[in-house]
């Protein structure tokens, strides 16, 4: 019995002391209160009262990401905390990002719509100590804007979802498009995107129109798909509809049988649960159980942020932000991220070199981007997003 005791004794002081000479690592995750993309606005009744309608925030990602990093606590000999910092209005947000409050945090993690680029660049200038990353934003110009070294995107841009679609078309020869746009800023954006890609592949956009979402009869030919989609020029529809709600009805239901693709049909996401290769069920396994749901794109992009740096910490066992900054930026990472390929980071736009799932229905894994017929000398994984002239930041010599 004596013994027993003993043991415990001694097992809980060298645990002590391990822990003592543990070196921490703070990492924020910044978002705020009132965002849209996450509200319950067109939501049947039912659905918001099932126990299992969870808010899906991609916080759950990340504190996924920090219960994974216990695994690595001895070998990094650092204990990862996380702190969930949530503002009412995105006006609060930057109030806290320009206040002195950030200095508390090595790592920032970004779940916001981004606004005022120019201004947003400035305040992260003025946080060089800080690492940066963005998790829910797909805006190019953010990409082709934002050229800092302390500021990274983990998801995926409308340029990379865009482009893996594009590639879809090619490979299936239906390069006649039929582009309809819905009303909102962030739809524009889309079929912008598409455009490019359009250019980029070869794919001739036969016409674009545009929608909106409502029953007036005074604006039938913007809201009913028998004149939107009239027209034999055409073999595939890109819809950009951020809402979701009018894609819905589009698929099987154009006046000439065409692929359907964009918000509809077939989905480019980041992440999707019938994804079963690479320790991709596995991953979905734990957030399942941690969470009640699937996991999503933007769960995946928190995820992955946080990963990267436990993966830089242990490479280089250091915590200094400017060795991670320098090895994030290196030829040397080659984080895991479930998806098959080892991943890393653009030298130019900082935006993580990934592969683009292509869902049908949103229920199924059809293609993975980039298509095998696509290559590029460097990394193949370089066909889907912005290349090197198409945005602003420079590449180092």
């Amino acid at each position: 019995m004596k013994f027993s005791y003993l043991y415990i004794i001694f097992f809980f002081l060298i645990n002590h002391l391990q822990s003592d000479d543990l070196k921490i690592y703070n990492i924020g995750f910044l978002d705020i209160k009132e965002d849209m993309r996450y509200s319950k606005w067109g939501i049947h009744p039912v659905d918001i009262r099932s126990k299992l309608n969870k808010e899906k925030r991609p916080i759950q990602g990340a504190l996924l990401a920090i219960e994974d990093s216990k695994k690595f606590t001895r070998l990094t000999k650092t204990k990862f905390l996380i702190e969930h910092i949530t503002k009412k209005t995105y006006e609060d947000a930057i109030n806290f990002l320009n206040s002195k409050d950030v200095e508390k945090f090595e790592t920032i993690l970004l779940d916001l719509n981004i606004q005022n680029l120019k201004y947003f660049k400035n305040i992260l200038k003025n946080n060089p100590k800080t690492i940066f990353f963005n998790i829910s934003d797909p805006n190019n110009d953010i990409r082709k804007n934002i050229c800092l070294d302390n500021f990274f995107n983990t998801y995926p841009s409308n340029a990379m979802y865009t482009d893996s679609i594009a590639q879809y078309l090619v490979k299936k020869k239906t390069q006649k498009s039929l582009l309809l746009t819905g009303p909102l800023v962030e739809d524009e954006k889309i079929s912008s995107s598409f455009k490019e890609s359009a250019r980029k592949f070869g794919i001739k956009i036969y016409k674009e129109k545009f929608f909106v979402n409502n029953n007036d009869p005074r604006v039938r030919d913007k809201n009913n798909l028998f004149y939107l989609t009239k027209g034999k020029k055409y073999n595939n529809v890109f819809i950009s509809d951020t809402d979701g709600e009018f894609a819905l009805g589009v698929p099987n239901a154009t006046m000439n049988p065409s692929i359907v693709s964009g918000s509809a049909g077939l989905i480019a996401k980041a992440w999707h649960w019938s994804y079963l290769r690479h320790g991709a069920p596995q991953l979905n396994g734990r957030f399942e159980r941690m969470n009640n749901r699937r996991m999503e794109s933007k769960d995946w992009a928190a995820w992955i942020s946080i990963k990267t740096i436990v993966e830089s910490v242990l490479r280089i066992q250091n915590i200094s932000n400017k060795n991670i900054i320098e090895y994030l930026k290196g030829p040397d990472l080659q984080v895991d991220g479930s998806k098959g390929i080892g991943l890393n980071f653009k030298k130019t736009t900082n935006q993580l070199r990934q592969t683009i799932l292509l869902i049908s229905s949103n229920n199924w894994t059809t293609k993975v981007a980039p298509l095998e017929e696509f290559n590029d000398s460097e990394n193949n994984l370089n066909t889907l997003g912005l290349s090197y002239n198409q945005t602003e930041c420079k590449l180092e010599e």
